[in-house]
């Protein structure tokens, strides 16, 4: 299979085509890059299909910029990819977060589909069951790790209990075909921001595309009440429900999946009805996931801000930011400098907070900030480890009374240090090196100052840091 590149929509795409047949377009989940497509799979469906491939903006061997992850932007790199391959219309597949970037492929250019599947994925908004915090936070705290380490984490997650014990070489075979192009942290952390934020649900009801919806029913990465409510939504869907499979149901069950993929797609072409009863493989639906949908969101506010500092990404799923311009943020490292004669210990409910919303923070393992030298090496340390972990650089958020500290560690590491942003300053002074200073009236920790402080952050660009 050989790897090509197009040039789309500012980036350079990577893909590949095999088979013979109608075009099929196979978009991958987040962090993968279309290697990790199960060899049989592609295999059995370009017997029948010219099946496309591409890498994700961010991953494989596609450029990996700091920008342009919006799900609705990368719809548009498919749709850039297919004009260039003059494909008119195609079948598209979307698996987890290629499932969001097909529903927003469909919302934008439906008349370049002929059918729609959509496999353990959701459409996002706050009917969606999103996944537990102990889930998320194996997905998302991948810092400082290997591509092996991080991978055999999102395992526990992502395959379905007893897989590995039963398939282990399969497993590491496929390990590592995915690690061989490793994705780099900041294109995983903006395509999780994107994926939190995506919001389809309402646009549902209007696809008139023939859609297959497809899920393992021990899913524990987007549950598959998803599937079971997107089905619903979408006039006459398909749905299917796999039975003792997780995330990655297609490598669990290649051949059973490529059976209903086939089937669907061979009912399509010859114009047949795709719809099936409201049952899941031959049994009725569970009770509960008949229900009225929830309410609850996963990504916001904790409720307290106390239990939020005893564990972090334990957020309410009720947030009083649902909707609001704070919104996800982009794993950027944040320093936070205590308060003269104030200790970190202070910090934590801000620090668990702002971990909640999306970023890394870290505090300088200060007991007492008394605006000396050992205050000074304390918190050039914590910028240094902080920003080789994460590989980019951090931004400084201080009280006023911290301003001092933060500025001397902006102008010693400009390096390292992007932003400086500091709240309730009377003063405004900024450093001599150039790094950018945002001033805050208001003071830490009111209410105000931290609704503004998430929609700061969201201002201010990732920067990587100098290999």
């Amino acid at each position: 299979m050989t790897t090509r590149f197009s040039g789309v929509n500012g980036v350079n795409i990577a893909y590949s085509v095999q088979g013979k047949g109608p075009p099929l377009v196979l978009v991958m989940g987040y962090r993968l890059n279309s290697t990790a497509w199960p060899a049989t799979f592609i295999a059995q469906l370009a017997q029948r299909f010219t099946v496309i491939t591409l890498d994700n903006r961010g991953t494989g061997r596609s450029d990996k910029p700091v920008t342009g992850y919006a799900i609705a932007n990368m719809a548009r790199d498919v749709r850039g990819l297919l004009d260039g391959l003059k494909f008119e219309r195609v079948h598209m597949l979307g698996y987890s977060m290629g499932g969001a970037i097909a529903q927003e492929f469909v919302r934008q250019f439906s008349d370049r589909l002929k059918s729609l599947i959509l496999c353990a994925t959701m459409a996002g908004g706050p009917s969606a069951t999103y996944a537990e915090p102990p889930v998320v936070r194996v997905m998302r705290d991948l810092e400082g790790l290997t591509p092996e380490q991080a991978a055999r984490r999102i395992w526990s997650v992502t395959y379905a209990p007893g897989y590995l014990d039963k398939h282990r070489a399969l497993a590491e075979e496929q390990m590592k075909r995915e690690i061989a192009l490793p994705t780099p942290l900041h294109a995983a952390d903006l395509q999780f921001q994107a994926f939190a934020e995506f919001d389809c649900s309402q646009q549902l009801a209007t696809i008139k595309k023939p859609t297959l919806v497809l899920t393992g029913d021990l899913d524990r990465l987007i549950a598959p009440q998803n599937s079971l409510k997107m089905a619903k939504l979408i006039p006459g869907s398909r749905l299917i429900r796999v039975p003792g499979c997780g995330h990655r149901v297609m490598w669990e069950a290649t051949d059973e999946c490529v059976a209903h993929i086939a089937g669907f797609l061979d009912d399509v072409e010859n114009g047949r009805d795709v719809a099936n009863p409201a049952q899941l493989n031959g049994h009725a639906p569970p009770l509960l996931e008949t229900l009225a949908a929830t309410t609850q969101w996963f990504f916001g506010l904790p409720s307290t801000l106390t239990r939020a500092a005893f564990g972090s990404l334990t957020i309410a799923r009720q947030s009083m930011l649902v909707g609001s311009s704070s919104r996800y943020g982009d794993g950027k490292p944040i320093v936070l400098v205590p308060p003269l004669l104030g200790s970190d210990l202070a910090l934590m409910p801000l620090s668990a907070w702002l971990k909640g919303l999306g970023y890394r923070p870290a505090t300088a393992g200060l007991f007492l900030n008394l605006g000396d030298a050992p205050t000074d090496r304390a918190l050039a340390k914590s910028i240094h480890d902080i920003t080789v972990r994460v590989g980019r650089k951090a931004v400084l958020v201080a009280h006023s009374s911290g301003q001092a500290a933060a500025l001397r560690a902006a102008e010693v590491q400009m390096d390292r240090v992007s932003d400086v942003v500091v709240f309730g300053a009377s003063t405004r002074s900024r450093p001599s090196n150039g790094v950018r200073t945002h001033f805050v009236s208001s003071g830490l920790p009111t209410l105000h100052a931290m609704l503004e402080l998430p929609q700061l952050l969201r201002t201010i660009r990732i920067e990587l840091l100098e290999a």
